[in-house]
């Protein structure tokens, strides 16, 4: 997991309370000094920023960095495999936080954060309970396949490849299918259909949540926050080694589409900081232009990556790398259906999977001119360079 960098004993609390939203009884507010646009920059403290009148942090994203948690240990207990004989149903009840899964006991106890509860959580209920059994499907493949990890995968063949990649018999690398996957189902959709979405975006902004020191739209804003990190700063380098930094999973891919690559992940952050001071502000036009510009450049960040992993596969010769690198371009279209513009929608999604995923023999038969015709359609879909690449 990324380290936390924190300002402070009163954020180190606010991080480990519960998030609990059955808590919807409220007190009056306190007022709050309105936040100068103009003051906000890229290295603006996220926490520190936003205080009440005794000067107490009123971000709290604590469910989010339990969830990304849970999400680190199923990452984790995946990769295993590689040696040992995966469970599927250890694997679904990471995913459904049942029967104490976790190797961290606070996740256990955390009953109420539910990865498969937030997994597509957008969708009609039909929908996203398909998409759910999808993980679960890649679950019962995953204990399959590990299984046959003391052979040589070859094409018809599953095992390991290049002696450390666990693939099936078509070259499939289903941790990377289910890692990006998440991002996608949970992070992306978390972010910008549910609490950028209309229904959380209405919640009251006049009065603070009972025992607590932010309003619920306050809240709300964090916790779409928190999914893409927990850190006060993006992107925050790691202050012991200045050449990494301390995002991961869908932040830190955002992170990697930087200005060359048509990204904009300072801009992001701004963004996050505006919006937030928006609400503080009660100026909720100056906030929806935020909710915009952020589902607009979230979704074309995740497309770009999408589309520089067909580029990169398609410069690899040797089948563990490429199979490696197109499991994870894989994992970010199949991720790009939850974005909320969806330019790249489920039916399109899915047709732009089966020409990855549809051959006989997989990705052993795949060729360039297949990825390239996914390249080019996503690439087109968003105005993106073709031949993008970025620093995975």
């Amino acid at each position: 997991m990324e380290k936390v960098i924190i300002p402070g004993l009163a954020v180190m609390a606010l991080l480990t309370t519960s998030c609990n939203k059955k808590e919807n009884t409220v007190i009056p507010a306190t007022s709050e000094q309105k936040i100068p646009y103009s003051s906000l920059s890229s290295s603006t403290s996220y926490f520190s920023k936003f205080v009440d009148d005794n000067g107490n942090s009123t971000v709290d994203f604590s469910g989010q960095t339990t969830r990304t948690m849970m999400f680190s240990e199923i990452d984790a207990y995946i990769k295993t495999g590689t040696t040992g004989t995966l469970s599927a149903v250890k694997l679904k009840n990471m995913f459904e936080n049942k029967n104490n899964p976790f190797s961290d006991a606070s996740l256990n106890s955390a009953t109420d954060k539910v990865i498969s509860a937030k997994t597509a959580q957008s969708f009609s209920a039909t929908n996203a309970d398909a998409e759910r059994q999808v993980f679960l499907g890649y679950f019962a493949e995953l204990e399959r396949i590990s299984a046959l990890n003391g052979q040589t995968a070859e094409q018809g063949k599953a095992g390991l490849l290049g002696g450390k990649r666990l693939v099936d018999e078509k070259g499939f690398e289903y941790a990377q299918f289910i890692q990006k996957g998440l991002m996608g189902a949970m992070m992306l959709d978390q972010i910008c259909n549910v609490y950028l979405g209309d229904d959380e975006q209405s919640a009251d902004n006049t009065i603070t949540v009972e025992g607590k020191n932010y309003t619920a739209l306050e809240h709300h804003w964090d916790e779409a926050y928190g999914y893409l990190k927990k850190n006060e700063v993006y992107p925050m380098k790691d202050p012991a080694d200045a050449t990494k930094y301390l995002e991961s999973y869908l932040g830190g891919y955002v992170r990697q589409v930087t200005a060359a690559a048509g990204g904009d992940p300072e801009g992001i952050f701004l963004a996050f900081l505006k919006g937030r001071a928006a609400i503080v502000n009660k100026d909720m036009a100056t906030r929806d232009e935020q909710i915009a510009y952020l589902r607009t450049n979230l979704e074309k960040a995740v497309a770009t990556v999408a589309v520089s992993y067909m580029n990169k596969t398609m410069a690899e010769s040797d089948p563990a790398s490429r199979f490696h690198e197109l499991s994870e371009g894989t994992g970010f279209v199949y991720a790009l259906r939850f974005a909320h513009n969806a330019k790249i929608n489920r039916v399109k999604s899915d047709e732009l999977l089966n020409i990855l995923r549809g051959k006989k023999d997989g990705f052993w038969s795949l060729t360039n001119a297949d990825l390239e015709n996914v390249r080019n359609q996503i690439a087109d879909a968003f105005g993106i360079d073709k031949n993008v690449e970025v620093n995975h």
